[in-house]
């Protein structure tokens, strides 16, 4: 019989806290709490390599893409400010108590709604960054559904689509971090 080496300090069970930093601004707004776990998927798509000598065979596979989601549940619906982060291509009404305006707008950017998005466990303090997750330029999908019903919660639910941070130099652009966004190279 062989038993595999289990270090349960290794495991995680937590929360996190889900910010954004809408693009031109200088500070993260904290979106509040979240229903359903958070969920982060990246995938290496990749290409097949074949040759006809070989008919059918893979010989290879070659990376031709990355996709990389973020999906989260909003809790706190009642924060309208939140609003226009889940539905960036809304128009966010400043009078009186304000308001969110769905309009027709065709050839809104996705990248230039995009923003900073982190997730930090809050099983760790503020100033420990080793396990946080940093998708450098993220933009809700900008499709959610509300539910209003007497018995369950209503919540924002968002896609978020990471795309190339174009501003790297040097280096081949990048999406996503996970660890201490402030270690360089």
């Amino acid at each position: 019989m062989s038993f595999a080496d289990v270090t349960t300090s290794e495991m995680e069970l937590t929360p996190c806290r889900v910010s954004f930093q809408p693009p031109g601004a200088t500070a993260f707004i904290d979106l509040g709490g979240t229903l359903n776990a958070v969920t982060v998927s990246a995938t290496y798509n990749k290409a097949e390599i074949k040759a006809d000598q070989s008919g059918e065979t893979v010989r290879d596979r070659r990376v031709s893409g990355i996709e990389v989601k973020v999906t989260t549940a909003l809790a706190e619906t009642q924060i309208l400010n939140n609003w226009k982060y889940v539905f960036p291509h809304a128009t966010q009404l400043t009078g009186g108590t304000g308001a969110i305006e769905f309009r027709q707008n065709i050839g809104d950017s996705d990248l230039n709604n995009s923003g900073v998005l982190l997730l930090h466990p809050l099983s760790l303090p503020d100033s420990d960054l080793s396990k946080d997750h940093t998708f450098y330029k993220a933009c809700a999908e900008a499709a959610s559904e509300i539910l209003f019903s007497p018995t369950d919660q209503q919540m924002l639910s968002v896609v978020w689509n990471v795309l190339p941070d174009e501003s790297v130099t040097g280096q081949a652009e990048r999406f996503y971090r996970f660890g201490d966004s402030t270690v360089s190279d």
